[in-house]
């Protein structure tokens, strides 16, 4: 499987392994030089790989501009850009223009790394802590692979030569759950020992591995709930077995799964600040300033248009006519809270409790808490997670509900608020009106991953989202239905056509962003 994908990646982290040299081959028999002996006293020889493994879950460089932020910040109605990019057909109004980067950047970083040290170093069997942990790094990551695409190369990969099978999104999801099974156990073996081995390397947790156990429990329970709607008894044996294990999950915002950036710059600082090239979608307006919530500020600046009064947050509508950059690009850019910050969020106890909330809800055993419980928690630790306290004020609003919004440039473009959710829970009400307020406060605490709010926006259609003014499509997406997927890249039909024919076949539709993926069953009630 094209091991050209990820040849410049490994070679720049091998020379930071073993030094600054040009060649490599000289190094290793260099008497001076660090041979492979002495790298795997420390383990350095493979533990860089797996802190490049944790770097690209979220895409640390600025290559996640066509991986995520034009693709699912976009459709999670996040951030939209006031660039009228393509001549304002582009992914935005359903002009898929970027949809190869995820796959690209997530193979040559994550399956080929565990890869590779598999073939050279035997890690699987040689450094079996080593070895889970890569395991649960690669699932974090092909979990976005998968929902974005569909069917892909799992199973299958490292393969010779083409062709390369494709797996069946069910399939795929089972070897997860398989793999997070062997990985847990090994990791609870080696917290239970204390074990150290990690610390060098580890960019999230400072080499804890009781931490990385919770996580990979918390990423069980993220991907047992996904399958809710269409493996249900799948979901529920999953998600019990991740809230039942030994350390369990993510309790506290101690326990987040965030990604030192070291000496990097947060991606989001290029796209919003250096480049003009992301704003605030009016979603956000919308529903954050319908509930006058807190976090606002938190995310976004107030706009500097000056048709605005001071102090305004102003968003963009996804899928728009934009007829000129100037036209909105003084509108609300991210908050320096954001692109300032020294980490990337990949997952967090508030997300983890809204999991719960909604297990809950499903009658799951999801711990000691209600479904309600678990609700206003979550919105607790997404507070305290920016360093807010006034949550208990906010939970029990109930009132305040998504704005109307006026777009100041273009009436067209104005729409009425599309929900009229509170924020309170109301336990008299059905369980599908309680998961709409639980996916809504989701999708605000998950920002800034787009990513994983746009899965959950098509698994559950919450938050109810806005359509696009403009769409390009040519009829292959949807306005009323929303984009559902990301179509293969155009690679893949050079490299490997028989290969990707078959995950078209195992897709069940054509290979457009109109076709839903096996988890998005479109059936409109999530009970």
């Amino acid at each position: 499987m094209r091991n050209t994908l990820y040849i410049s990646a490994i070679f720049a982290l091998l020379l930071n392994m073993v030094g600054c040299t040009s060649n490599f081959d000289s190094e290793n028999t260099d008497p001076y030089g660090v041979t492979e002996e002495q790298a795997a006293i420390d383990f350095v020889n493979i533990g860089g790989y797996l802190t490049t493994m944790q770097k690209y879950i979220y895409n640390v460089t600025t290559g996640l501009q066509t991986e995520q932020n034009l693709t699912g910040d976009a459709f999670a109605q996040y951030m939209v850009p006031p660039t009228p990019f393509q001549s304002n057909r582009n992914n935005v109004t359903y002009n898929f223009v970027w949809y190869s980067q995820q796959w690209d950047i997530t193979y040559s970083n994550e399956m080929s790394n565990l890869s590779l040290i598999v073939n050279k170093y035997n890690v699987d069997t040689e450094y079996p802590n080593f070895y889970a942990w890569g395991q649960v790094l690669k699932i974090f990551a092909m979990q976005r692979v998968t929902d974005n695409y569909g069917p892909i190369i799992y199973s299958d990969y490292g393969a010779e030569s083409a062709p390369y099978s494709y797996d069946s999104q069910k399939d795929v999801y089972y070897a997860f759950f398989d793999e997070l099974d062997a990985a847990i156990d090994t990791l609870t073996t080696y917290a239970d020992a204390g074990s150290t081995a990690f610390e060098k390397f580890d960019a999230a947790y400072g080499g804890d591995v009781a931490e990385w156990v919770k996580a990979a429990n918390s990423l069980r329970l993220r991907l047992a709930m996904r399958l809710a709607n269409v493996d249900p008894t799948k979901a529920q044996e999953e998600a019990e077995a991740a809230i039942s294990q030994e350390y369990g999950v993510m309790e506290t915002n101690d326990d987040n799964f965030m990604v030192d950036l070291g000496s990097s710059v947060h991606p989001l600082w290029y796209f919003s600040d250096s480049w003009s090239d992301c704003r605030m979608c009016a979603t956000v307006e919308s529903i954050m300033g319908g509930y006058s919530d807190p976090r606002l500020p938190m995310y976004f600046e107030t706009a500097t248009d000056g048709d605005l009064a001071d102090g305004t947050y102003k968003g963009i509508r996804q899928g728009i006519a934009i007829d000129s950059k100037s036209t909105y690009v003084d509108f609300s850019g991210i908050s320096s809270t954001i692109t300032g910050s020294t980490t990337a969020q990949i997952m967090t106890a508030a997300e983890v409790s809204f999991l719960r909330a909604e297990g809950s809800l499903r009658g799951w055993s999801m711990g000691d808490l209600s479904a309600e419980e678990y609700y206003n928690q979550g919105i607790q630790q997404s507070f305290e997670q920016y360093g807010l306290s006034s949550y208990s004020t906010y939970e029990d609003d109930e009132t305040s509900t998504f704005a109307d919004y006026v777009d100041p440039k273009n009436s067209d473009n104005s729409f009425s608020a599309s929900s009229d959710i509170t924020i309170k829970w109301d336990a008299s009400e059905s369980n599908e009106r309680n998961l709409e307020r639980i996916i809504t406060q989701k999708w605000i605490a998950l920002f800034p991953d787009g990513q994983e709010a746009w899965s959950e926006f098509r698994r559950t259609g919450y938050p109810k989202l806005l359509p696009v003014v403009v769409n390009y499509s040519s009829g292959k997406i949807s306005t009323d239905e929303f984009v559902r997927r990301t179509p293969y890249p155009d690679a893949e039909y050079t490299s490997d056509a028989e290969g990707v024919a078959g995950g078209v076949t195992l897709l069940g539709g054509v290979d457009t962003g109109g076709t839903r993926v096996w988890w998005d069953t479109g059936t409109g009630t999530n009970f």
